[in-house]
């Protein structure tokens, strides 16, 4: 069964500027926009289909319009994930450009400087995804939510702790993408941070999601935010604390991104890049592995038999994402098995990561796993795969391949089909704009 947390118009920020037209930190401006701004086209604040909910001023923080701030917050990690998952899956092994544009070869490539535009886009951009403007806005404007709803009452706001824990779940998961992302950020004009560090905030926020969806009895929120907080761990190295939260999660449940065929900013961007617009494709990796019988309807991909405007590249499309309003997973009940199988494997338990696996792989109509001898990197290897499977572009692999120190591929130093060599980057530069414009960096 999937549950979707939201089918409402997500918001617009937009980054402000100053000086010579120079960027301001992506999460010091949000703060700025969301306290000093003036209400843009809110004839109705009650109306949560406005066309920029996130244009929010100072006066629509009352309580009264807690759901509205917080439905817009939700809007703005939409957007910034949908964003996170073309442009991993570009920089990774996923998806390959198809469009002749030096920028987008930066990023397939993995030849990204400072000044790359992935840095500083807004979260509308569909021919070059963005990181780290969309999930820094996402983190500031759903803490800025807490914020304010922490100092509401119960009486000014009857939905408060349920708001409190959507908001901070949000939160956490913006700043788990950053660490899995980004090779350092920095939050509010603060200094710059390691990945392990926003690791340690995302944990905070997770557990502010767990304590206020077990207040509010929210059993949708708390799952959501015990497996984010279990990922979290994850990445962290604590996998037998993740093991613990992912063991909570109950058969079935998911958490999906919804998207809109006529909005922007929240069409499927991976369906706009490969079916609409031609700019990439699926990675031939995953071609390879899908033509293998049986098909693995998880990584299931067609062809369109157009090649893109690179001049060598076929266009192939994830049959998840084949339709501009396909949803995409964020959070479900194969993650918190792999987290398990994973924390089995380092406590020997080679036979209970073995059934993980297995189950996974009937439920995808593939044979059983049964390699003969058991060990520590046979079933890590296998777990690896299922989760390229299982997470096929859901914004997962680029961590994956970080957290576990997994080879790149095509290699470094291989050559690359538009000009130049492939690149040794396993993550995304901190911008330029955030150093020249951020005091403490």
């Amino acid at each position: 069964m999937r549950n979707s947390q939201s089918k409402r118009d997500a918001s617009v920020v937009r980054v402000a500027r100053r000086g010579n037209r120079r960027v301001l930190s992506a999460a010091a401006a949000i703060a700025a926009v969301l306290m000093t701004a003036t209400l843009m086209a809110c004839h109705d604040i009650t109306n949560l289909e406005q066309s920029n909910p996130g244009q929010l001023g100072p006066d629509v923080f009352t309580p009264v319009n807690a759901d509205l701030i917080v439905n817009s917050a939700r809007g703005d990690f939409e957007c910034a994930y949908n964003e996170y998952i073309a442009a991993s899956g570009t920089f990774m092994d996923e998806m390959a450009n198809a469009i002749s544009q030096t920028n987008n070869f930066d990023l397939d490539r993995r030849t990204l400087t400072a000044n790359s535009p992935q840095g500083t886009g807004s979260c509308d951009s569909q021919q070059y995804a963005q990181v780290y403007t969309p999930l820094s806005i996402a983190r500031a404007s759903n803490d800025v939510a807490v914020q304010h709803l922490e100092g509401w009452t119960d009486a000014e706001v009857p939905d408060r702790d349920t708001l409190i824990g959507v908001a901070s779940a949000y939160a956490g998961y913006s700043l788990v993408l950053l660490g899995e992302g980004m090779c350092s950020a920095a939050l509010d004009l603060g200094p710059e941070e390691t990945p392990a560090q926003l690791f340690a905030d995302a944990k905070v926020r997770f557990d502010t999601a767990v304590v206020a969806a077990t207040r509010a009895n929210d059993t949708q929120t708390l799952n959501l935010a015990l497996l984010g907080r279990a990922r979290t761990e994850l990445d962290l190295g604590n996998s037998a604390a993740a093991a613990a939260d992912a063991a909570l999660i109950p058969a079935g449940f998911e958490v999906d991104i919804d998207h809109d065929p006529t909005a922007t900013r929240r069409q499927n961007l991976v369906y706009i890049q490969t079916i609409q617009s031609e700019f990439a494709s699926v990675d031939t990796s995953i071609q390879n592995r899908y033509a293998a019988s049986p098909h693995d309807p998880r990584i299931a991909v067609t062809s369109t038999g157009k090649l893109g405007s690179d001049g060598a590249t076929i266009i192939w499309f994830a049959n998840k994402d084949a339709q501009a309003d396909s949803p995409q997973a964020l959070a479900k009940y194969s993650e918190a098995q792999l987290i398990i199988a994973e924390n089995d494997v380092s406590t020997s338990d080679f036979s209970g990561a073995v059934d993980i696996i297995n189950a996974l792989r009937a439920a995808a109509g593939q044979p059983a796993f049964n390699p003969g001898t058991l060990s520590a990197p046979v079933v890590l290897a296998e777990i690896v795969e299922q989760r390229r499977r299982e997470f096929f572009l859901e914004g997962h692999r680029l961590g994956d391949i970080r957290r576990l120190g997994l080879p790149l591929s095509p290699a470094t130093g291989a050559p690359y089909v538009s000009g130049g060599t492939y690149g040794d980057q396993a993550c995304f530069p901190l911008p330029n704009v955030e150093r020249i414009n951020n005091p403490n960096l």
